[in-house]
């Protein structure tokens, strides 16, 4: 892990059509990157946020646009952050016992230290999800200094 945290202001992203096949792309790019970074302590939780986030986005934009996928660091957290043109917010479901799908937003809110939706003057939203980084001290939330990036993610 000491290579990711020496790479604090590191980032990359990835922009993608919004179909179905977008999800798999983001966890391949996400695999990728994590192990260029030698963040792959952190592989399993980021590529299932990033695989919910990055689904929602392909749903509420129903295929009609782009989606984008930035990866960071900031401070002692990594960000995960995903783009969309569709307007609203996303909403954690209520779903019964024995549903197979819309537990997207319940497992970001287990898996990150918090996550939230901002929009960039470029337009669109960004919703984000900030992930600690395992054997680095978390800064509470209301100290963190790593905040989701509003720059446009499709520069």
């Amino acid at each position: 892990m000491r290579s990711a945290v020496s790479r604090q202001c590191a980032g990359d992203r990835l922009v993608l059509p919004a179909v179905p096949e977008a999800t798999g792309r983001a966890r391949a790019f996400t695999a990728e990157t994590l192990r260029s970074w030698e963040a792959m302590c952190i592989l399993d939780d980021t590529l299932l946020v990033s695989s919910e986030l990055v689904t929602n986005a392909v749903r509420a934009t129903r295929g009609m646009d782009l989606v984008a996928v930035q990866l960071r660091f900031a401070g002692r957290s990594f960000y995960i952050e995903v783009w969309d043109s569709a307007p609203g917010v996303p909403v954690v479901n209520q779903v019964d016992a024995d549903a197979e799908e819309g537990r997207g937003l319940r497992l970001v809110d287990a898996l990150a230290t918090r996550w939230g939706t901002c929009w960039p003057q470029a337009g669109g939203k960004v919703v984000w999800a900030e992930l600690p980084l395992p054997g680095v001290p978390e800064t509470p939330p209301a100290a963190a200094s790593g905040s989701p990036s509003l720059e446009p993610l499709l520069r």
